[in-house]
C-alpha cells in the first residue's frame, strides 16, 4: 500500500491523505482473511500496521518534496530528513480534513478487522 500511495502521490503532487482509508481497508481485510479460523489475532495489529503505513508513506512523500527542493536524491532526502523537518512540512502542507482522514484510518482498520466490534470472529 505504501508503494501505491507514494506513486499516486508523486503523480498528483499531493499527499492524498484520503488514501489512508484505502490502506486501512486493505490492511484490515488482508489481516482478517489471512488468519486461520480458529486463531484470534490481537486487536492492535491492523490499526498499528495502518499507522505504520501512513507514517512511512508520508515520510517518503515528504522526502520526495525535499528532494525536489534541494536537488538531492530521494534516498538521501529520506535518510537525512529529521523528525522536526518532517513534522514542520506536514503541518504546512496538510489541512484539517487531511488530519481527520489520517486519524480515522486506524479506527476503520479496527472496525474492518472485526476486532473492535466483538470478540466473535467471522470468516470472510
Amino acid at each position: 500500500m505504501m508503494a501505491v500511495w507514494f506513486t499516486l502521490s508523486a503523480g498528483a503532487d499531493d499527499a492524498l491523505c484520503w488514501f489512508a482509508l484505502v490502506a486501512a481497508a486493505d490492511i484490515a481485510l488482508l489481516e482478517r482473511w489471512m488468519r486461520a479460523r480458529d486463531q484470534h489475532s490481537p486487536a492492535w495489529i491492523a490499526p498499528a500496521l495502518t499507522l505504520l503505513c501512513c507514517l512511512a508513506s508520508l515520510w517518503l512523500i515528504t522526502a520526495l518534496n525535499v528532494s525536489y527542493a534541494t536537488g538531492f536524491g530521494l534516498h538521501t532526502s529520506a535518510g537525512g530528513m529529521g523528525f522536526g523537518l518532517f513534522s514542520s512540512l506536514l503541518a504546512m502542507r496538510l489541512q484539517p480534513l487531511d488530519w481527520s482522514l489520517l486519524a480515522a484510518s486506524p479506527v476503520l482498520a479496527l472496525i474492518l478487522s472485526n476486532a473492535g466490534l466483538s470478540g466473535r470472529r467471522q470468516s470472510p
